[in-house]
């Protein structure tokens, strides 16, 4: 029997013989890629990835040590003071980015997403958000108004702010596709020292730096 067909359509039974047996039942094709065993339809992207893609075993943090992500930096508004009672905004500046290297003696990309943040504000208090924040006019947010990082200091004094980070991390071997890693990184970001006093609202009837002795001021 002679078989002729290709991918899209199974071989049919030719004008040989082989024997004195029934119909022969429609051959089944095995693709190059030992798990393509086709029998109706081919799917390219299945059966055309490299091999060695399959044997890549599990990423974690430790084994991307080399590629170390870029920490992020910490702000507030007021800048260095505030007034007790009243809402400091705190926000972070990061974002996703991707550094390369080698990873497994291949070249390679990891990408690092920061998924939240954990500020300790030095009054005994911390809170951990999933959002960087951002500055008061960027959210269109009066100032000393409440903002999803904001903190509200009650006793007068001098405080330190630490930022701890959370990356996860991805990774990619040619631009191909992203494969998770994982474990996570925490890194810390720069402290802030900040100063918390009073403030006092009183009405004057002259410009006070044109006429400093002025009523009120």
């Amino acid at each position: 029997m002679t078989l002729t067909g290709d991918a899209s359509q199974p071989g049919q039974p030719g004008s040989g013989s082989t024997g004195s047996g029934g119909a022969s039942a429609p051959p089944q094709i095995l693709t190059p890629a030992a798990r393509c065993f086709i029998t109706h339809q081919v799917d390219p992207s299945a059966c055309n990835a490299p091999a060695e893609e399959e044997a890549i075993p599990t990423i974690t943090i430790r084994d991307i040590a080399t590629f170390f992500p870029t920490p992020g930096r910490q702000r507030m508004e007021p800048d260095g003071w505030t007034v007790a009672g009243l809402d400091t905004n705190f926000y972070a500046i990061t974002g996703v980015h991707v550094v390369n290297g080698t990873l497994l003696g291949r070249p390679a990309d990891v990408r690092f997403t920061p998924t939240s943040y954990r500020w300790a504000y030095g009054d005994g208090t911390a809170a951990t958000k999933g959002t960087k924040g951002g500055t008061w006019a960027s959210q269109g947010v009066a100032e000393f108004e409440p903002t999803p990082t904001s903190h509200v200091y009650e006793q007068l004094g001098d405080y330190t702010i630490t930022l701890s980070i959370v990356f996860t991390a991805e990774y990619r071997f040619a631009g191909g596709p992203w494969r998770p890693v994982v474990g996570t990184i925490t890194l810390p970001a720069n402290d802030l020292h900040i100063r918390v006093g009073t403030a006092k609202t009183v009405l004057v009837e002259h410009d006070c730096l044109a006429n400093p002795s002025g009523p009120g001021c």
